[in-house]
């Protein structure tokens, strides 16, 4: 296999690049070789500016609901349905969990048996309050009607403790967890076409019927008639009378829980591990000299210039800071006493 010399950054912290999907996939095809010193192409995210320290070219790739910045990378991965030639390839984040988007693929034939199984009515796991109020306010609203269970960090109700942090060895607890349930709260941090995470996925995969917010254009990826698009009514009432429509008929409940998640029960082409290789093939099959997309002159060189400037002046002004508090500290234990 030809060799890869690879680096990752800006990722978040539990990150390993050993672990990752990307590595994994490349792995197949080629001999990897992580190198920080002097890689032949640089794998980033969005969780910080390494990647500024690196010429070589930039493949940018976000989990979260972020444009890429073509001026500063030479090729991105991302959510949004957007054309940029061969520089931009969207592969959605729930698909980043290869083995969980798999299991979508399946018949379901669940019964009143197997409903009776699910003793409880509706679940909420999030660890951050910082997403659209949106969220916070539905599951307030679906509260009044019966109660919800919230496991995780953000208002958390019950003793169990889950987290909604994506891992690789996250997604088989949340899931299991999930399954003791009717319906599970899929909403995102935020609204936009396209941006579409493991939320969603997750409670397909539990065998509960998501109530989902965040995509407009959701019903592209997924049978519309296995889940509750919220983006389909009017209002957030609206949704808990539905909501409250399906949890009084096991029937209609059932109907929607046995529907096929994907169209055609199918994956798309599009999103199959072999379109993420074509992708990469193309760029790593030039010379790393010709596969650069990004500008190497003008304006665009100011402007990547400008950003590490900000960023050096930015962390001179927080080691000033430290310096300056540091000293004072015994001094305001004094003044506490």
């Amino acid at each position: 296999m030809p060799p890869l010399r690879l680096h990752f950054c800006d990722f978040s912290t539990d990150f390993v690049p050993q672990k990752d999907f990307f590595f994994t996939l490349l792995s197949r095809s080629y001999e990897v070789m992580l190198d920080r010193e002097s890689p032949d192409y640089l794998i980033y995210s969005c969780y910080g500016y390494e990647f500024l320290k690196y010429n070589c070219p930039r493949i940018f790739y976000t989990a979260e609901n972020l444009r890429p910045d073509f001026n500063l990378c030479d090729y991105a991965i991302g959510f949004d349905y957007l054309e940029f030639g061969e520089r931009y390839f969207r592969y959605p984040n729930y698909v980043y969990d290869w083995h969980a988007f798999k299991e979508l693929v399946r018949t379901r034939r669940l019964s009143k048996e197997d409903l009776a199984h699910k003793m409880a009515f509706c679940n909420f796991v999030y660890s951050n309050s910082f997403a659209d109020p949106m969220r916070d306010r539905f599951f307030q609203l679906l509260s009044e009607y019966k109660r919800v269970d919230s496991a995780g960090r953000h208002l958390k109700n019950m003793g169990t403790g889950i987290t909604d942090r994506y891992s690789a060895d996250y997604p088989v607890s949340k899931v299991e967890f999930q399954r003791n349930y009717k319906f599970s709260i899929a909403f995102e941090n935020s609204s936009s076409p396209g941006y579409t995470t493991e939320k969603i996925m997750h409670a397909f995969v539990a065998n509960t019927v998501p109530i989902y917010w965040g995509n407009p254009l959701i019903a592209r990826e997924f049978n519309p008639k296995s889940f509750i698009n919220c983006h389909d009514f009017k209002s957030l009432e609206d949704v808990v009378r539905r909501v409250a429509e399906l949890d009084k008929d096991d029937g209609q409940y059932l109907a929607m829980l046995n529907e096929p998640c994907l169209h055609g029960n199918v994956i798309p082409d599009e999103l199959k591990e072999e379109k993420v290789l074509e992708f990469f093939t193309h760029i790593f099959s030039q010379p790393t000299a010709a596969c650069r997309r990004r500008p190497t002159h003008g304006t665009t060189i100011s402007y990547e210039n400008s950003l590490r400037n900000a960023l050096a002046l930015a962390a001179r002004r927080d080691a000033f800071m430290r310096a300056v508090k540091s000293p004072l500290r015994p001094f305001k234990a004094i003044l506490r006493r």
